[in-house]
């Protein structure tokens, strides 16, 4: 299919609404904005968010409305190479303003107003955690945000790549990051591992792509492809309407 260009956080909003996985997983939570949104489009299911810099983690632990709504927090990296990992934490400098959380990786990058600091975390596959925490999930959907690293991340779904309908993951056309993989290198692995291009973003240098299993998408194509065109048109709207009246709201009793 051709992928439709949108603001892809909102059409995933709606599409998560729609196939109301079991497990969401937020991988580079940085704050644990994003699930607190997924627990409200998915009430049933259980959020998972893992944040590697250690800073973050500790804040999103102190958040009692993080833990009010039972999302689960894991202080790991998630990599298709498990085991001890580097992880470069950036922290700003003294007068540095308007910071942004969200920037440190699994791969070291100069930060101006902004030092590094190397830390060593766990890296999981996401194929054993499900497996081994969600063993009888079925419906599984993935917010990847994660700086470079995404085609890492996929890869280490592989083992559950049926179980994983829908993913969300920030790519790069050009590299920010020393030795990362692009956006056609992350989208020739997902199609090897059934997943189709649904939309990006209409950034140049680095957006988002929603994917869906392949499968799951020629099984439920007209509705998915009304979703995409009600996002298109009002995506912020609908997704504030679904999150707070729920999916039935706008599309009636439609189910996965």
């Amino acid at each position: 299919m051709q992928p439709v260009v949108l603001k892809t956080k909102y059409a995933f909003h709606l599409l998560v609404s729609f196939l109301r996985p079991q497990v969401i997983l937020d991988i580079g939570s940085m704050d644990g904005a994003d699930s607190k949104r997924f627990a409200r489009l998915v009430p049933g299911a259980q959020t998972v968010a893992f944040e590697g810099n250690p800073d973050n983690y500790r804040a999103m632990c102190a958040d009692v409305e993080l833990a009010a709504m039972s999302i689960r927090l894991e202080n790991a990296l998630v990599s298709d190479v498990p085991g001890s990992t580097s992880f470069f934490v950036q922290k700003p400098e003294a007068d540095m303003t308007g910071f942004n959380r969200g920037t440190s990786s699994t791969r070291q990058r100069s930060l101006e107003g902004a030092s590094t600091e190397e830390v060593v975390l766990d890296a999981v596959r996401i194929d054993e955690f499900v497996t081994g925490e969600y063993p009888n999930v079925s419906r599984a959907a993935a917010w990847v945000d994660v700086e470079g690293h995404s085609y890492g991340v996929l890869k280490s779904m592989d083992g559950v790549a049926g179980k994983i309908k829908l993913i969300h993951a920030e790519v790069e056309t050009e590299e920010i990051w020393p030795e990362q993989k692009l956006e056609k290198e992350v989208l020739m692995l997902a199609e090897s591992m059934g997943f189709v291009l649904l939309a990006r973003g209409p950034g140049k240098v680095q957006r988002d792509v929603i994917l869906a299993n392949n499968l799951w998408y020629e099984q439920n194509r007209k509705v998915i492809q009304r979703i995409l065109s009600v996002a298109r048109l009002i995506g912020p709207a609908a997704s504030r309407i679904v999150e707070s009246r729920g999916w039935q709201s706008i599309f009636g009793r439609q189910s996965p």
